[in-house]
C-alpha cells in the first residue's frame, strides 16, 4: 500500500471508531426520522386533500405535541397504577403456571414428592426476578425523567425533519464523491419510500391487534385489560419476540381466577395475530412490506445486543435500512460491477 491508500484505510477506521462510540446519538437521529416520515404520511394526507404542505405540517406538528401531552398527562397516570397492581398479581399468576404444569406432569411421573419441590425452587427463584421488574419499572420512571433533555431533542429533531426535510437530505448527500451523489438521492428514496410502507402496515397492525385484544380480554373477564392491550400493541412493533412477550402477562394473570381461561386468552391472541397478518392488513393493503423471518430474528438477536432496547423496538426499519444499503450499493454497485 502507498501513503494514500494507508491514509484512506485509516480514516475509514477512525470513520466506524467514532461511529461506534456515538452510536445512541445516531439512534436518537433515526428515530427522530422515523417519526418524521411518519408525521409526514399525515402531512400527504392533507395535500392529497387540497391543503398546502406549510398547512400541514403545522397541522401534523400540532396533533404530535398534543399527544404527547395528552399521553403523559392522561395515559401515563393511568397506565401507571394499573402497572403496579400488574406487577403485584404476575407472582400469584406464575406460580399458578408452574402449578398447572407441574399437576400435568404428575400424570406421568411417580414421584410427585420430588416434583413439587421442584416447583417451589422454581417460584423461589422467579419472585426474585419480579421484584427486580418491579424496581425496574421504578428506576426506568426516574430513568425517563433524566432522560428529558433528549426527550426534548427528539421532539425537536423530529419537527425539524417534517418541517424542511431537503437541506438534510442534500447534507448526507454532499458527504459522498459527485461522480455517486446521484445514486445517493436514489437509494435515500428508496429507503423513505419502503419506511412509509412500512409505517402504513404497523399503524395497521397497533389499531387492530391493540382493540381486538381489549375486546378479548373483557369479554373473557381478564382484569387490567386496557393495560395488557396497550402492551399488546406497543410489543406488536417488535416481530415475534413482542407477540411472544404480551401474552405472558394475560396468560399469567387469568391461571388465579380461572383453569379455562388462559387457553381461552392463548388461543385469542394467536388468532388475533394470524388475523391481522393474514387477513386485515392483506386486504387493506396491497403493497405490504414482506420480510423474511428468519432476517428479522437474526437482526433482533444483533441489534439487541449493540443498540439495547430501543434497538430491538426498531428493528424492522434497521433492518429495512441495512438490506437495502446492501443490496444497493455492494452487491448491484460493487459486487455486480467487478471486473
Amino acid at each position: 500500500m502507498d501513503l494514500s491508500q494507508w491514509l484512506s484505510f485509516s480514516a475509514v477506521i477512525i470513520a466506524i471508531y467514532v461511529i461506534w462510540q456515538i452510536r445512541q446519538i445516531l439512534l436518537l437521529v433515526f428515530t427522530s426520522i422515523v417519526l418524521a416520515i411518519a408525521l409526514n404520511l399525515i402531512v400527504e394526507n392533507f395535500c392529497k386533500l387540497g391543503l398546502r404542505r406549510n398547512y400541514g405540517v403545522m397541522i401534523a406538528s400540532g396533533i404530535f405535541l398534543v399527544s404527547i401531552i395528552l399521553f403523559f398527562s392522561i395515559i401515563v397516570p393511568s397506565l401507571g397504577l394499573q402497572l403496579k397492581q400488574l406487577f403485584e398479581l404476575l407472582p400469584q399468576g406464575l406460580e399458578k403456571i408452574v402449578y398447572e404444569i407441574e399437576r400435568i406432569r404428575g400424570f406421568f411421573s411417580p414421584q410427585p414428592g420430588e416434583r413439587m419441590l421442584e416447583v417451589r425452587s422454581f417460584i423461589n427463584q422467579i419472585q426474585p426476578i419480579i421484584n427486580d421488574l418491579v424496581n425496574r419499572g421504578i428506576s426506568f420512571i426516574s430513568g425517563v425523567l433524566g432522560a428529558l433533555l433528549s426527550g426534548i431533542l427528539l421532539i425537536a429533531l423530529t419537527l425539524m425533519f417534517l418541517g424542511e426535510p431537503t437541506p438534510y437530505k442534500r447534507g448526507i448527500i454532499r458527504i459522498f464523491p459527485a461522480f455517486y451523489r446521484k445514486r445517493v438521492g436514489e437509494i435515500i428514496d428508496k429507503i423513505e419510500a419502503e419506511l412509509k410502507e412500512w409505517l402504513t402496515d404497523t399503524f395497521i397492525k397497533i389499531i387492530s391487534v391493540t382493540s381486538l385484544s381489549y375486546l378479548c380480554l373483557y369479554m373473557v373477564g381478564i382484569p387490567l385489560g386496557l393495560v395488557q392491550s396497550l402492551m399488546a400493541g406497543i410489543l406488536s412493533f417488535v416481530p415475534y419476540i413482542g407477540a411472544t412477550v404480551s401474552v405472558l402477562s394475560p396468560l399469567a394473570i387469568s391461571f388465579i381466577s380461572s383453569s379455562w381461561k388462559p387457553w381461552v386468552v392463548l388461543l385469542s391472541y394467536i388468532v388475533i395475530l394470524a388475523v391481522t397478518d393474514r387477513i386485515i392488513i392483506p386486504k387493506l393493503r396491497k403493497n405490504r412490506i414482506v420480510l423474511n423471518p428468519a432476517n428479522i430474528l437474526i437482526a433482533e438477536v444483533i441489534f439487541a445486543n449493540l443498540l439495547g432496547l430501543l434497538g430491538l423496538f426498531l428493528v424492522v426499519p434497521l433492518t429495512i435500512c441495512t438490506q437495502i444499503i446492501v443490496e444497493e450499493i455492494l452487491i448491484k454497485d460493487v459486487f455486480e460491477q467487478w471486473q
